[in-house]
């Protein structure tokens, strides 16, 4: 790629805190240029026109996508807000503004201690219990916010167990005290395996302390309200969601109820406000305007020329649950074989997403990205403002942020002659990386907000862009619904595994690893 094909800060975009720049793209002015005329970008804004509207977007399973709408009742000023959202007569933002109400009403109690155990004392800590989106978005909220200077500090402890794997179970119990926790369940359909599995032996531990102790001390949130009140969590304290809101996209709602209980409702209202403000940009800002819009551009262009792979990396330790969180959002929301018409895609529809944080990630796989064959785009975040004094540390770490666009897009030693040359052959790097750089002002809560909201966007547009559903999984389904058959099989059940291989191994390696010397 020529630095030079784009005129510097052409590709440059700013909304609010963040920034981005992606003049070392591969594609060309006269690309983005041409894009506001094409076919794909006017499915992008009836997509989302449709999306802002409450239309249905999700075809598989006939629903509309309101996530947006978990934050739209942010207490921000903005120029156009959307006052209602009737989904089948029914009125999504006047449930969220009740709901939120509701939550920050407990959450105060809960914060000030009036919220008692049956004992009569405060609650010392948090167990959330979730998995996928349920799990993920709180997990990375709350690891962030622990790292910034939040004003209103934890007033309680929390732990997450979202595998099935007792050994996460077991970790997370050791650290509470079964008196003093409270238990949010976070289930979309509260019919989750893993996450009721789980329930049931927080149940027991709840009662070993005594039976007064689980009635106080659940919470849920859930879109099946009358399911949780099945399973014996107090009216009272249940938050619900709309049944259009994926759980990857959830982490706005009562799902992070916990977050709002450790760090306060301030910080988490403020992370509203931010996502609320990447809203407005979307819907107010078209093709080479929005931000979003540019970066699937840029996804989709480098997909149709052989770049499968998107390296996330985030100069901040304090995002290291970033790539995580984000590689769900991602891959289960494009990680699809065929269209809305049921055409079969001839190419990925994203790249895979994946990465650590820098300067980490340069002393580990930036060298196979610059110097293997292997076609991958480069995502670098940096904050401008740090929180610390340390002057000359963030100077190197900005400095390295800086270096490594470079190197990705200059390379060296790439010219045919040096390729040619076997005395200096083994330092080429061939550089020509579509590179883009992330900026944030400081990271707050607020920045934040902005930042996964920008995420969010980007996802369904590069779904829209390509006529496909970033709403459903099905994919997701077929594991699981194998590993419900497979659960009597493996020792100590008594059926068999209707797959020879699959009998094989439960047969061979299962049974057999406990009585090998």
């Amino acid at each position: 790629m020529n630095e030079q094909a784009l005129k510097p800060g052409f590709l440059s975009r700013s909304v609010g805190p963040l920034h981005i720049n992606l003049d070392r793209q591969l594609y060309s002015e006269s690309h983005v240029q041409s894009f506001q005329e094409s076919q794909a970008n006017q499915r992008l804004s009836s997509f989302v026109k449709k999306m802002f509207e409450g239309g249905i977007v999700n075809p598989t399973e006939k629903r509309p996508a309101t996530h947006w709408a978990l934050r739209a009742s942010a207490h921000v000023e903005l120029s156009s807000p959307i006052d209602n959202l009737v989904v089948n007569g029914r009125d999504e933002l006047a449930l969220v503004r009740h709901v939120q109400s509701q939550m920050e009403a407990f959450v105060d109690e809960v914060r000030s201690g009036q919220y008692t155990t049956p004992d009569g004392v405060p609650y010392e800590s948090v167990l959330h219990l979730g998995i996928g989106g349920s799990d993920l978005g709180p997990r990375l909220l709350n690891d962030v916010f622990s790292k910034l200077e939040i004003t209103d500090k934890p007033a309680l402890e929390i732990q997450f167990a979202a595998n099935v794997d007792f050994h996460e179970m077991k970790a997370a119990l050791a650290a509470l005290n079964p008196k003093t926790t409270l238990v949010i369940i976070a289930s979309k359909s509260f019919s989750t395996r893993e996450t009721l599995h789980n329930a049931q032996h927080i149940f027991k531990w709840l009662d070993a302390a005594g039976p007064q102790y689980r009635p106080k001390a659940l919470v849920a949130a859930t879109c099946k309200p009358a399911k949780a009140l099945e399973f014996g969590v107090d009216a009272q304290r249940i938050f619900e969601f709309s049944e259009s809101v994926g759980g990857r996209y959830s982490l706005w709602g009562p799902v992070s109820i916990g977050i709002r209980m450790v760090h306060g409702n301030t910080a988490f209202n403020e992370l509203l406000e931010g996502a609320a403000l990447m809203d407005q940009h979307v819907r107010e800002n078209k093709s080479a305007q929005c931000i979003p819009t540019l970066l699937a551009m840029s996804d989709l262009y480098n997909l149709d020329h052989g770049v499968a792979s998107l390296l996330l990396s985030p100069y901040d330790s304090r995002l290291s649950l970033l790539s995580p969180y984000l590689q769900q959002l991602w891959m289960e929301s494009l990680g699809k074989g065929v269209d809305n018409d049921g055409r079969v895609l001839n190419k990925p529809a994203c790249p895979i997403l994946w990465g650590d944080v820098g300067t980490n990630g340069q002393h580990a796989f930036f060298q196979m990205l610059h110097q293997s064959r292997i076609a991958s785009s480069v995502e670098l975040i940096a904050v401008v403002h740090p929180n610390h004094d340390e002057v000359n540390s963030h100077q190197v770490l900005l400095s390295h942020a800086l270096a490594q666009s470079e190197a990705f897009s200059v390379g060296r030693l790439n010219s045919e002659a040096e390729l040619n040359n076997p005395d200096i052959n083994f330092r080429s790097c061939p550089g020509k990386r579509p590179v883009q750089m992330v900026f944030l002002d400081a990271l707050t809560p607020y920045s934040l907000g902005v930042l996964l909201c920008m995420w969010e966007h980007r996802t369904v547009a590069l779904a829209a862009l390509q006529n496909i559903n970033p709403f459903d999984q099905w994919g997701v389904e077929l594991g699981k619904g194998i590993a419900e058959q497979l659960e009597q099989c493996v020792p100590p059940g008594h059926a068999s595994a209707e797959n020879p291989v699959t009998a094989h191994l439960i047969s061979h390696f299962l049974l057999n690893a406990g009585t090998r010397e």
